[in-house]
């Protein structure tokens, strides 16, 4: 993705600035679970509310953005390197707040909870390399084993 080598004019960024990035984004999930007290529990109660079908679609975005089909479009076409990164970020950001409204109907009624496990969904698809591995489908069915179904979904509102 980001090796820094050739493509665009302007600022380039490089897989070091790029894993700076991602640390930022895991410092700031991490910082906000201890501002609100998330506890591991409430996470995979969150983490496995999300329905079947959000998973499968995240997969499938994450996929898309690894093979290089969107990557190529968001950071390769741009004159400016560094601007393609600014569109997977911005991209990772809708699809947090969408994430965010799949597991709670409601952004503005969101919990704690929800908010650090839509962010993990929205840092999984922006890393690179996670789209052909399913990581996002196997949390998932770890934190459906752990919390043994309860929240399991398959559509969003379809219990």
């Amino acid at each position: 993705m980001g090796d820094g080598k050739g493509g665009g004019a302007g600022p380039r960024f490089s897989k070091w600035s790029f894993r700076v990035l991602v640390t930022a984004i895991l410092a700031l999930i991490a910082w906000y679970a201890g501002q609100h007290n998330v506890t591991a529990q409430e996470f995979n109660e969150a983490f496995a509310s999300i329905p079947l079908a959000a998973i499968i679609l995240a997969m499938f975005f994450d996929y898309g953005l690894d093979s290089g089909k969107l990557y190529d479009k968001m950071i390769k076409k741009p004159s400016n390197r560094m601007l393609g990164l600014i569109y997977a970020v911005i991209a990772s950001v809708v699809f947090f707040f969408a994430f965010l409204w799949i597991i709670t109907g409601n952004i503005q009624a969101a919990s704690a909870a929800s908010v650090v496990a839509s962010a993990v969904v929205a840092l999984l698809v922006l890393m690179p390399n996670t789209g052909t591995s399913e990581w996002i489908l196997w949390l998932w069915i770890a934190e459906t084993l752990v919390t043994a179904g309860k929240f399991l979904t398959i559509l969003p509102g379809v219990s």
